[in-house]
């Protein structure tokens, strides 16, 4: 390391001491464009709502153009005024172990946030900040129902040593408590422990599966849509409705014709769940430095996600069908849930989850050996619930979905109802079947291992003196069978398995409740 480079960081440790002075902090005028652009992110997500109205006035608006630009400007003019007013009314200070910020502009906030209760620290790098250099500090708590606290505008090497500060006051705050602290060695380097290449996020894209979500949020705009496309296609000279006309095709070059439409909507889908794919994971790593993994990726905007190993609570294999055919699995660390705010986030931006994706089996159980080395995960032969939950999908799904199929067509079509009951009633019973073939447990002395899933599998591997509440659980249908489903509860959240025997279930609760006396380990 150069002088140069020794000098920075004195700079650096200097300017974070600085920033624990007790005085309250004014942002960089930067900050104006990261409010501006979130303003304007937040009023997309609302314009979604406005496609059908946009769709019906469509010919009215092309006719106007000049009044789009006026109020396209005048809108964005307000965003920028409302980026101005978020940075002047945005205040933090750092004290000796918690820090405090003042915002809003109608609707004022005040985060008073102890570093003790600080669980995650993560670092990102929207495009624009590049530039300059600067970068967002993200504070996360355990059982948190938002994001605790945010400055959206530090340089990086001093957000860098901001998030070591912290997190080294919050280990001394845990020690002093009688926690388990983390020592952080700030000369020792870190390892990677995995890259992700371009191959693999393409391979990522075309396995997951947001895209369709996102079509099926469509759904009430499909008819607006259409007729968009309608008058486009009238437009350019296209006659859709001859093409699709059962009048004038032949039945097999109907078919044609829609596989045709189906299979380019198939190809858009994959191409943008491949670029989302990119975004996210660009330039992927995982590195482990003492007892916390890193993880840093992007492409317009860079993340970088911290998680404490002590913390980790349960390990996710999650294959879809593609994953299946592919040799590929998604594999997740996750650790204390943080409420509302993981609600209405996908896998990749949970705060709680530390995301490894598309890698193939053995470099899956190769980083949850690195995590918890005492697990056997692939090693382990699953045991079957009962066949029972094949009749109770049977009973309450099946049969009534293939009666209210029989009754609505049985007046105009009985022949034709009652082969379309009998289909639904075979394919459900076909699912259901193959959902019960996807469920099975396992256990050792010291972790817990579950299978389940439907087209998919996933594998959830977690150590028993994690669990806070265990659960015997029967109900008036399954007690007559001695049957019995268990119900463990951890940090993350709870997993459930049904319709075990009900002498397993109560084996594992004693299992799990002596582990916890043995194993005085916490589970943070």
């Amino acid at each position: 390391m150069d002088n140069e480079e020794l000098s920075e960081i004195k700079v650096d440790k200097k300017q974070v001491a600085e920033l624990q002075n007790g005085e309250w902090n004014r942002l960089s005028p930067i900050s104006i464009i990261y409010f501006t652009v979130s303003s304007i992110f937040a009023f997309a997500n609302t314009l979604f709502y406005l496609i059908p109205v946009l769709a019906l006035n469509f010919n009215k608006i092309k006719e106007q153009p000049l009044i789009i630009v006026a109020v396209a400007s005048t809108v964005l003019l307000l965003f920028f005024v409302m980026g101005v007013m978020n940075y002047w009314f945005y205040r933090f200070r750092v004290g000796a172990n918690r820090i405090e910020i003042k915002q809003g502009v109608f609707k004022k906030s005040h985060i008073d946030l102890p570093f003790g209760r600080i669980q995650n620290v993560k670092l990102s790098q929207p495009l624009y900040y590049r530039f300059n250099n600067y970068s967002c500090i993200e504070l996360d708590t355990a059982g948190s129902a938002k994001q605790e606290a945010k400055i959206v505008a530090l340089k990086t090497h001093l957000a860098e040593q901001f998030r070591l500060k912290i997190l080294e006051t919050a280990n001394e705050l845990h020690a002093d408590e009688g926690g388990e602290g983390e020592v952080i060695d700030k000369a020792s380097n870190e390892v990677i422990l995995n890259r992700r290449s371009m191959r693999d996020l393409v391979i990522h894209g075309l396995t997951n599966n947001r895209i369709w979500i996102f079509l099926g949020a469509l759904a009430p705009f499909y008819n607006a849509i259409s007729d968009v496309l309608a008058q486009f296609f009238e437009s350019i000279g296209f006659d859709a409705e001859a093409y699709f006309s059962i009048e004038t095709q032949a039945w097999w070059e109907l078919g044609l014709h829609v596989l045709s439409v189906a299979m380019l909507i198939m190809l858009v889908v994959v191409l943008l769940s491949v670029v989302g794919a990119i975004l996210m994971f660009y330039k992927y790593t995982l590195s482990k430095t003492s007892d916390r993994y890193i993880r840093r990726s992007g492409l317009l905007t860079k993340h970088e996600v911290s998680m404490k190993l002590s913390r980790i609570q349960i390990m996710v294999q999650a294959q879809d069908w593609l994953d299946l055919i592919l040799g590929r699995v998604n594999l997740s660390f996750e650790q204390n849930t943080s409420g509302a705010a993981n609600a209405n986030k996908s896998g990749e931006h949970m705060a709680n989850k530390l995301l490894v994706p598309s890698v193939t089996v053995d470099e899956s159980l190769a980083l949850m050996q690195d995590a918890m080395p005492t697990q056997k995960l692939g090693e382990q032969t699953f045991k079957p619930i009962s066949k029972r939950y094949i009749l109770r999908s049977f009973l309450f799904i099946a049969l009534p979905v293939a009666a209210l199929v029989f009754i609505a067509m049985f007046q105009k079509e009985p022949m034709t109802a009652s082969v379309s009951a009998v289909v639904v009633l075979s394919i459900i019973t076909a699912l259901s079947v193959i959902r019960w073939k996807r469920w099975g447990y396992s256990y050792d002395n010291e972790y817990f291992y579950l299978r389940k899933g439907f087209l998919g599998v996933n594998y959830y591997c977690f150590p028993m003196h994690k669990v806070q509440q265990v659960q015997f659980k029967q109900n008036i249908f399954i007690r007559q069978y001695r049957l019995a489903t268990l119900k463990v509860v951890l940090a993350s959240g709870a997993k459930f398995v049904p319709y075990m025997p009900a002498k397993e279930v109560q084996s594992i609760i004693n299992r799990i409740l002596s582990q916890l006396v043995v194993d005085k380990r916490s589970w943070m």
